[in-house]
């Protein structure tokens, strides 16, 4: 029993670890775009207004904010990650954010300051100063601004982690079905795990799939796609016969056409479905 629950949590870690990285990647990215557009749209509207500043003022001036940024893009992931701000858990997690978005503002500020006057000093020969009226004002200025980019870290390191902790689920069913020859069906809350030798059809249903069974109908979170390589994964022949529609092929009866190459066809269990011209040359290989 210790061996199974071992090797889930071992892939529970690295998806998080995936979940953690593809988050920091993906604000890079952003981050990088934002420097280019950022720092063009100044040059381009000191250019309109006949303004001249420093060589690269611009980019030095939203590149140092970037920097920062950057940096501490990774702690921010972090916190993300271990102190979600999800149902049931948010009231525990909000203490630790409030602390992590004061310590991020605090150092972004002053990290973007030292970089400035650092540029100032070495590259313009002359002084930089932020704080042109009350320090209070711009300090409560940029951390506004802050707000919303800790904010959006974490919206993306919830995506990225349940994109992860999703294709997970997957990859576990996936395994399950080759080793016990089992559906894993996630219908609710329930998960359910049905001998795969049971299925007969199953339809699209948005962002869910209405499966047929020997012992009932279920309504599952999936895709046709996904149950298809599933079924494959346990050793059902599953054809997709329409747009909606995914059939075993050895419970098919009967394939009647019905004009223009569509077909309808009859399943074991008197059940009929649509067949597409479409999908037709698959329905018809051996």
């Amino acid at each position: 029993m210790t061996e199974p629950l071992s090797a889930d949590r071992t892939r529970a870690n690295q998806a998080e670890i995936r979940a953690f990285w593809l988050a920091c990647q993906f604000a890079w990215l952003t981050l990088f775009v934002f420097w280019v557009i950022a720092s063009t749209s100044i040059d381009t509207e000191f250019a309109r207004d006949g303004r001249a500043g420093p060589p690269f003022f611009s980019w030095v001036t939203e590149g140092s904010s970037v920097i920062m940024t950057a940096l501490m893009a990774p702690a921010m992931m972090w916190l993300g990650l271990r102190a979600p701000l999800e149902p049931g858990r948010w009231m525990s997690s909000l203490p630790w954010h409030v602390a992590g978005f004061l310590g991020y503002t605090s150092l972004h500020v002053l990290g973007m300051v030292l970089i400035r006057e650092g540029v100032w000093a070495f590259g313009y020969g002359g002084d930089y100063e932020f704080f042109h009226d009350s320090p209070w004002r711009e300090i409560v200025y940029e951390a506004r601004k802050d707000i919303g980019t800790y904010a959006g870290y974490q919206i993306i390191m919830a995506v990225s982690l349940a994109l992860q902790m999703r294709q997970l689920e997957v990859d576990v069913a996936r395994a399950e079905a080759r080793q016990s020859h089992r559906l894993t069906l996630k219908c609710g809350g329930r998960t359910l795990r049905i001998a795969a030798n049971e299925f007969r059809a199953a339809q699209a249903a948005g962002n869910y799939v209405e499966i047929g069974l020997d012992s009932g109908r279920h309504l599952a979170r999936s895709t046709l796609t996904e149950l298809e390589k599933q079924l494959g994964e346990a050793g059902v022949d599953a054809v997709r016969v329409h747009r909606s529609w995914l059939v075993n092929r050895g419970a098919i009866r009967e394939i009647a056409p019905t004009g223009e190459g569509d077909v309808t066809i009859t399943l074991d269990t008197g059940t009929q479905i649509p067949g597409s011209r479409r999908y037709r040359a698959r329905l018809d290989t051996d």
